[in-house]
């Protein structure tokens, strides 16, 4: 049975203000997107890829490279060597994306260009300093592949995002053949993969879950990797040919999570909130891939984006008090200073925002303007509650 790498050296990583400030960004992107749609409601063209970008690639992507940059040095106790420089490329990844936000929204493509080159070399120095650590551990976990997979699957499809950008800033036309190897790269081998190797090693530690052999959990994320790009070469022959892999494969990640919290370790017969967000997150990746299979592209670009968001805000909650909990420990609080992991991030309310939060993605299918509205109204609270203890650090961190 699998055991994971123990987190053991949080030392070891970069300084939480590193990974925190481009966290924060993330998601004030995140909340922004979430009022542009309750407050517009708007689903369609230009508006639609403006903040499906802003939330998704100035938003998610950010927090994922933040935490796959952590999670390698703390799980492996090697450090990086120059965690300054990297914090600096990790916030690329913030302003390139409101960049590509702005391109779409303005129809400009050397924006467009231009953010994708930011996003790039961020996610490129993200791969590097993730594998460069792994290397240096000779040790390779299902979590480690999965951060690997997923940072390449997610600088693929940025690379294919700039090509697409500077093809239609030169004039020519047919850049968007590039469109479905683009999608599948970032939703499939990307968050499929980051989030497929991220769950093996958190859902039991965070949500007290039943742990997985490691032949299942190294497969797993490769073939999150595989169908995504089969689903991408086989998009010319039909939506479905794209869709069905990767609904079955986000069924069986959702019937894993329910198999493995049902034979974990529990204080209450509810599962954890980590729990709840990585099995909904789940279902609502195979509702995209369905809704992708019946030739309904805007409603499962919104499910997808939704469900990817819902698992990394779940895992987030838990990984987020840990780190401003470790900041204090380096400014040497003392005892009395330190807030308890409950305090930085209070549960009350979370159970109405996330139910919020299902209600809106739900029925943004069925009713468009309305369910957008509800979604975004969800994503902005869960995003804006995770900023919030972000705004308390100044206050809590120094000695009294």
């Amino acid at each position: 049975m699998s055991t994971g790498p123990v987190i053991v050296a949080p030392r070891a990583a970069p300084p939480p203000t590193y990974v925190l400030l481009p966290m924060g960004l993330g998601l004030c992107a995140l909340t922004l997107a979430g009022i542009v749609l309750a407050v517009r409601g708007d689903g369609s063209g230009m508006a639609e890829l403006a903040v499906v970008h802003l939330g998704l690639v100035a938003g998610l992507v950010p927090i994922a490279s933040a935490a796959a940059v952590q999670l390698s040095a703390a799980t492996t106790s090697t450090a990086h060597p120059r965690p300054r420089r990297l914090a600096a490329l990790l916030l690329l990844e913030n302003v390139g994306g409101a960049f590509l936000a702005a391109g779409f929204a303005l129809a400009a493509p050397w924006l467009l260009a231009a953010g994708g080159g930011m996003v790039w070399v961020g996610l490129g120095a993200s791969l590097r300093a993730v594998a460069g650590r792994i290397r240096q551990s000779r040790m390779l976990r299902p979590l480690h592949l999965g951060l690997i997979l997923g940072l390449a699957g997610l600088l693929g499809a940025a690379s294919l995002g700039l090509a697409m950008a500077v093809w239609m800033a030169l004039g020519p036309g047919g850049a968007f053949s590039l469109l479905p190897w683009h999608v599948g790269l970032a939703f499939g081998a990307g968050f499929g993969s980051l989030v497929a190797g991220v769950s093996w090693q958190l859902l039991p530690m965070f949500g007290r879950g039943r742990p997985t052999p490691d032949r299942v959990a190294y497969g797993a994320a490769s073939l999150w990797a595989a169908f995504a790009l089969l689903g991408a070469g086989f998009f010319d022959q039909g939506c479905a040919a794209a869709a069905w892999p990767l609904l079955a494969l986000a069924i069986a990640q959702a019937a894993w999570t329910a198999w493995s919290l049902a034979g974990g370790k529990r204080r209450s017969l509810l599962p954890p909130y980590a729990g709840i967000c990585h099995f909904f997150g789940a279902l609502s990746v195979a509702a995209a891939a369905w809704a992708l299979a019946r030739g309904l592209p805007a409603q499962a670009l919104i499910l997808a984006c939704g469900g990817y968001a819902l698992m990394v805000l779940g895992y987030l909650e838990r990984i987020l008090p840990f780190l401003v909990f470790e900041l204090f420990l380096q400014r040497r609080a003392v005892p009395r200073a330190v807030p308890k992991l409950h305090e930085i991030l209070p549960p009350r309310g979370r159970a109405a925002l996330l139910a919020l939060f299902l209600a809106g993605l739900g029925s943004a299918g069925a009713w468009p303007e309305p369910g957008l509205r509800l979604f975004g109204l969800g994503l902005a609270a869960l995003a804006g509650r995770l900023l919030a203890c972000l705004r308390l650090l100044p206050r809590h961190a120094s000695p009294r």
